[in-house]
């Protein structure tokens, strides 16, 4: 019996190693069902009490096992919920910390924004402020200025006339032609000094208006060195004259333009003792058209380069101080500025100390319409 089982029991050897190493309840059972089937043919193969006992301890392992595997399984699904809580929990505390870092960005953006623009804000207070010191400062040196420049030919006026009332019987012809010569020069000074200040009050108020005509430019240039020769002559200036052969007429404000110039001479003539004074006009062609160019040099005492971005602000002048030797209110260029922008042109200028000092003065052959001119006035 014993030869006849033997294949019978190594059949039940790979049973009970598929219980002993089943990895699912599914081959667990699938092991029990084997044991009873061998079991089963054991007895049949008259194997009696010795199959049933097989049979028992091989269902007894299959079911132990499946029992194991069963509970590993719940551990395992137990587990992979937890995983999954964990992972859910991660999940929330990403998202809870991205939207943390997103508000804490979102709050430093903001308050970056706010101190940006505060700054701006103080900045820009700042800035008000100095232009209202400024305003102030000049307003002062203005009211100053003005006093003292009015003062000079009323003086004049006053002082003449009081000695002509005094002894009218006694003054000789020749003495009262040249008394009276002083008192209207006097008089012509004061009313160029109120006619500038009222001229740069209408540009400040919009009220300014321009008168053109066509006229030729080789009679206004003339004209305007003439009126100045008696100025070159006291400061022992020599006044050089270059015209292009090509000048023409243009079509401009006569009275303005001619402001222009007898304003650059006049100061070169100032500000320059016993040297040259020349005035050279040119025409030119430019992409926008025919331009006169119209530049006056001296050889005079030149201007500090760190005063020329003020050169053509209103009552401002290079030497300020009380001991100044140069008269005038500082309004002088700041006009050629407005009526060189109202003409449609520009001028610039150039200078050196102890090496004199040139204006340039571009205008159109043609100006245009006043109305289209856009005049920046610079506030005092």
């Amino acid at each position: 019996m014993a030869g006849a089982t033997t294949p019978i029991w190594c059949l039940l050897l790979p049973i009970v190693a598929v219980s002993v190493h089943a990895t699912s309840t599914a081959t667990g059972i699938t092991a029990i069902v084997l044991g009873f089937a061998a079991g089963a043919g054991l007895f049949i193969a008259g194997a009696g009490t010795i199959a049933w006992l097989a049979t028992a301890g091989v269902a007894g392992v299959g079911l132990l096992t499946a029992v194991a595997q069963r509970r590993g399984e719940g551990r395992d699904d137990a587990l992979r919920r937890r995983e999954n809580e964990l992972a859910g929990v991660r999940t929330e505390l990403r998202d809870l910390r991205g939207q943390h870092v997103a508000g804490a960005e979102g709050r430093i953006v903001a308050l970056t924004r706010a101190n940006q623009a505060l700054q701006s804000e103080v900045e820009r207070g700042r800035r008000v402020l100095e232009e209202a010191l400024d305003a102030s400062r000049t307003k002062t040196s203005f009211l100053l200025k003005i006093s003292h420049e009015l003062r000079t030919p009323l003086n004049a006026i006053v002082g003449y006339t009081e000695l002509l009332l005094e002894h009218p019987e006694e003054a000789e012809p020749e003495e009262l032609q040249a008394d009276l010569t002083r008192i209207l020069g006097a008089a012509h000074e004061l009313l160029a000094l109120i006619d500038s200040v009222l001229d740069l009050a209408r540009l400040e108020a919009g009220k300014f208006e321009l008168h053109i005509e066509e006229f030729a430019l080789h009679d206004l240039v003339h004209e305007c060195v003439a009126a100045v020769t008696p100025l070159a002559d006291r400061g022992g200036n020599k006044l050089k004259l270059k015209l292009s052969r090509e000048l023409g007429t243009i079509r401009s404000d006569r009275t303005r333009l001619r402001q222009v110039l007898v304003q650059l001479l006049g100061n070169a003539c100032k500000f320059t003792r016993g040297g040259l004074v020349e005035l050279r006009v040119e025409p030119m062609t430019l992409p926008t058209g025919a331009v006169y160019l119209l530049s006056v040099r001296d050889t005079g005492v030149g201007i500090d380069p760190a005063y020329l971005p003020r050169l053509f602000t209103p009552f401002s002048q290079a030497d300020d101080s009380p001991t100044r030797r140069f008269g005038g209110l500082g309004v002088g260029l700041a006009l050629c500025r407005h009526y060189c922008t109202l003409l449609g042109g520009e001028i610039s200028a150039e200078s050196e100390l102890g090496k004199g000092t040139v204006f340039r003065v571009q205008v159109p052959a043609t100006a245009r319409d006043p109305r289209d001119a856009g005049v920046m006035v610079s506030a005092f």
